[in-house]
């Protein structure tokens, strides 16, 4: 993803976070969702980069850009690993395990979604987890049957 030059002015709070910084560090988070890893790769420290998206409203946009992108992409990555099909003997706690990873993080990932477009988080309610679970788990199998099928199109 390629992001415009950023402008230096008043509101920048460029000190120790140039345009070269900024632009590796929303390239950064466009790949990996990750604010620290991010703000490493920059050369500056995440108090650093938080600053300056609460004082920079166009930095705050590419921001979310950014990390909309992200996200995008690890949900992608995180589906395609969900329907990979296991070859060879593998337990069932194994396959359990690994089922209830993916459910953690398409959970995660729905609950980070909101955020991410600019909208509130979504209150999750402690009562409702057995129901999240079993959308997920229906939605992946949904999924599964369809890519088994040779039809990757929705009902």
């Amino acid at each position: 993803m390629a992001f415009a030059k950023p402008r230096e002015d008043a509101q920048s709070g460029a000190s120790g976070f140039d345009a070269r910084a900024r632009k590796l560090f929303l390239e950064h988070l466009a790949l990996t969702s990750n604010v620290a890893a991010s703000a490493r790769k920059a050369g500056v420290a995440s108090s650093r980069v938080y600053t300056l998206k609460r004082k920079n409203p166009n930095f705050a946009r590419d921001w979310q850009v950014a990390l909309s992108e992200g996200f995008a992409r690890l949900e992608a990555e995180l589906l395609a690993e969900a329907l990979r099909t296991i070859s060879g003997k593998v337990s069932d706690a194994t396959l359990k395990s690994r089922a209830q990873k993916h459910r953690l993080a398409l959970a995660l990932l729905a609950m980070h979604r909101s955020s991410v477009r600019g909208a509130p988080k979504p209150i999750a309610k402690a009562d409702n987890s057995a129901e999240i679970a079993a959308r997920v788990e229906a939605k992946l199998r949904d999924m599964q049957a369809r890519v088994k099928a040779g039809n990757g199109t929705k009902h």
